[in-house]
């Protein structure tokens, strides 16, 4: 099955909802920051096993600080799979940065949106990444194609 194109208008529409998954990942991923930060605080570690619930050792306390961290964990996974059921890859979690697969003429290209952004702006190659990043010009599809 190919994979889904975006259009420039298709994620504008996007945007409102975007924002707010935003606004609950960036508040879960401070969260799990200071769950991480709390579980080396009573010596514990942060391993796949304390992630998975494999790892329940330590004082009741270290335990409990495992649970947090392993809800804000999954809170966050849920988090980002909406942008991903959207069609977009979360490429920056701390800057809010997704790519959706777009096309420049006959080029597969990212079309590049950032949290703050009220439009989508830019477009970058899939090798370039952020640093390659270039406003939209007429070669990318602002509609969809009534042929797609």
């Amino acid at each position: 099955m190919p994979r889904r194109l975006f259009t420039v208008v298709e994620i504008n529409r996007m945007i409102p909802e975007l924002e707010v998954i935003f606004a609950d990942v960036m508040q879960l991923h401070a969260g799990l920051r200071r769950a991480q930060q709390r579980v080396a605080a009573l010596g514990g570690t942060v391993s796949r096993e304390v992630l998975s619930g494999e790892d329940d050792g330590g004082s009741p306390e270290l335990r409990r600080a495992k649970g947090e961290l392993r809800a804000f964990y999954e809170s966050l996974l849920d988090g980002l799979g909406r942008v991903a059921d959207l069609g977009g890859e979360v490429k920056d979690l701390n800057e809010g940065v997704v790519d959706f697969p777009g096309r420049r003429g006959s080029e597969d290209i990212c079309l590049c949106w950032k949290l703050g952004e009220k439009r989508l702006g830019h477009w970058h190659t899939e090798r370039s990444g952020w640093a390659g990043r270039r406003p939209i010009d007429h070669l990318v599809p602002l509609e969809p194609s009534p042929f797609d």
